[in-house]
C-alpha cells in the first residue's frame, strides 16, 4: 500500500475544502470495505484518505413524514437492518441491507458507499432506484439533492465534483398502501455479489421494477411496470408476459460468476419471486 496522508475533519466544510483542494488525489473514508482493498491492491493511489466518519450530519438516521427517510452516509449497514423506522416504512432497504456480505462487514460497510462504489452488482442500489431515492450533495455553494438514476454514471462512474461531498441518501415519504421486496441470486447467499438481483415495489397498485447485475448500471424495469399496472391479478400465469418482458429488458454480460445466457434465464425467476414476494407484504 503506498503511503498517504489521513485527514479526519470534523465538519462538513472541512471536508469539502480538503476534497476541493486534492480533487482527484483525494478518497473519502467511509466504511472502508471498498476503498481499503482498492488500495491494498494498488487499484487506486490516493495521496490524501478523508476520513469523515466524524462529521455529525452524515451519522443521522431519520424520518419525517413531510421529507421521507435520510440514511446518512457514515450509517452502517447494520444499522439500517436493526432500525424500526426503515422496518415500518421501508422493509425492501432493511431486506437488501442484509444481504450486504456478513455480519461483520455490515458493521462497517455503508448504503452511501454502496451507492458510490457504483457497482451494478450493488445490493441496495435497485431497492432505491425504485424509491425515488435522491443523493444529498454538500459543497461550498449549499446543498443539492440529485436522482439516483442521474448520480450513477456507469461502472464506479458517479456525479461528483471536486469539493463536493455525499451527506447521505433521501427517500420521498412513501403515502398509502405499498409492499416491495428484493430478491437476489447469487452462488453463495448473503456473501457473494449478486449474479442477478430485482427490486419490485408497489405503491397504491403501481409498480417500479429495477434489475442488478445485468448490465453496467441499475436497470429500470419499464416495460415490466407497464405489464404489472394493468393486471388485476397477479400469480404465476399472469406473470409471465412481465417475465417475458424483463428478458428483453436487460444486456448481461458473462463474468467469473454467471454467463450472459444464465443471467437471461435467471431473471425471469427473480422477477417472479421479488413481485410475489412484495405482494406479500402489500398493506
Amino acid at each position: 500500500m503506498n503511503k498517504f496522508q489521513y485527514v479526519k475533519p470534523a465538519t462538513l466544510n472541512e471536508a469539502a475544502d480538503i476534497l476541493y483542494q486534492n480533487g482527484d488525489e483525494a478518497s473519502i473514508l467511509n466504511g472502508g470495505t471498498d476503498l481499503l482493498v482498492r488500495m491494498r491492491d494498488k487499484m487506486i493511489k490516493p495521496k490524501v484518505v478523508v476520513d469523515v466518519k466524524a462529521i455529525p450530519e452524515l451519522k443521522e438516521l431519520k424520518y419525517t413524514e413531510e421529507e421521507g427517510l435520510f440514511i446518512g452516509a457514515v450509517v452502517t449497514m447494520n444499522e439500517i437492518v436493526c432500525s424500526d423506522i426503515i422496518l415500518e416504512k421501508y422493509k425492501i432497504l432493511a431486506e437488501a441491507a442484509h444481504e450486504v456480505g456478513s455480519y461483520q462487514l455490515r458493521n462497517r460497510a455503508t448504503m452511501t458507499g454502496n451507492v458510490c462504489n457504483a457497482s451494478p452488482s450493488g445490493d441496495t442500489i435497485a431497492p432505491l432506484y425504485v424509491l425515488s431515492a435522491n443523493i444529498k450533495i454538500f459543497s461550498k455553494e449549499g446543498i443539492k439533492l440529485v436522482p439516483i438514476d442521474d448520480f450513477i454514471l456507469g461502472v464506479r462512474k458517479i456525479a461528483l465534483k471536486p469539493g463536493e461531498i455525499v451527506v447521505g441518501i433521501q427517500i420521498p415519504p412513501i403515502k398509502g398502501k405499498n409492499g416491495g421486496s428484493y430478491y437476489k441470486h447469487s452462488r453463495r447467499k448473503d456473501v457473494d455479489l449478486a449474479t442477478v438481483g430485482v427490486a419490485a415495489f408497489c405503491n397504491e397498485g403501481r409498480w417500479k421494477i429495477a434489475y442488478a447485475a445485468v448490465a453496467p448500471t441499475i436497470l429500470r424495469g419499464y416495460k415490466a411496470e407497464e405489464i404489472l399496472n394493468k393486471l388485476d391479478v397477479i400469480d404465476d400465469t399472469t406473470l409471465i408476459p412481465a417475465m417475458d418482458a424483463a428478458v428483453e429488458e436487460i444486456s448481461p454480460i458473462s463474468d467469473v460468476r454467471a454467463s450472459k445466457e444464465y443471467r437471461f434465464d435467471m431473471i425471469r425467476i427473480s422477477l417472479k419471486r421479488a413481485v410475489l414476494a412484495a405482494l406479500e407484504q402489500y398493506a
